[in-house]
């Protein structure tokens, strides 16, 4: 009866922490499997082999010898800083990158799409999400717009959506790119 008693308080106490944790939020990544991603910035609840280092260094990532990186542009510029001094070396990146922004910011420019390729020479994909890494929407895979989150508010990206069926075969509501610019304006 003890036993039992231990248990269910353990477990008690177990869903009460629970409750008081910040909930995290889901990685939502383009290749599948997913290859050992480092997670720069924000803690996300991915796929198997994804590491989130919030707080990153150099020697965290030439310990993990990440195969994708997702990230801020922040961390992401920061990282690119570090490879291009010679500082950091990343033999194994091969699969594209997942750049996030901020709804206020979105859609990242040109520009930036175009410092990432010189920098890793990898395709990039943007998702947009809150402060506390909610997915809000993420860039459709045939590069048509961003695809609303399952379980985003539309109201925080109040936006137009496409009506037809998005090549790419995702039946998630499709948002133009250019109402998202306008929007962040």
């Amino acid at each position: 009866m003890e036993q039992a008693f231990e248990s269910l308080r353990r477990a008690l106490s177990a869903a009460q922490r629970r409750r008081h944790e910040r909930p995290r939020h889901s990685l939502h990544y383009p290749v599948c499997p997913s290859p050992r991603l480092a997670v720069l910035g924000v803690e996300l609840h991915g796929p198997a082999g994804t590491h989130c280092l919030v707080e990153w260094s150099p020697e965290d990532l030439r310990r993990l010898r990440p195969q994708a990186l997702a990230g801020w542009w922040n961390d992401l510029s920061e990282v690119a800083r570090r490879v291009l001094l010679g500082e950091l070396e990343l033999p194994v990146l091969q699969f594209p990158l997942m750049v996030f922004s901020r709804p206020e910011s979105a859609p990242l420019p040109s520009r930036c799409h175009d410092l990432l390729w010189q920098w890793f020479r990898l395709p990039t994909f943007e998702q947009i999400r809150g402060a506390d890494g909610e997915l809000l929407a993420y860039e459709c895979a045939a590069r048509c717009g961003f695809h609303q989150a399952p379980s985003a508010d539309i109201a925080r990206l109040p936006l137009g959506q496409y009506a037809f069926r998005c090549p790419c075969g995702d039946p998630s509501p499709l948002l133009r790119a250019g109402e998202l610019r306008a929007a962040a304006s």
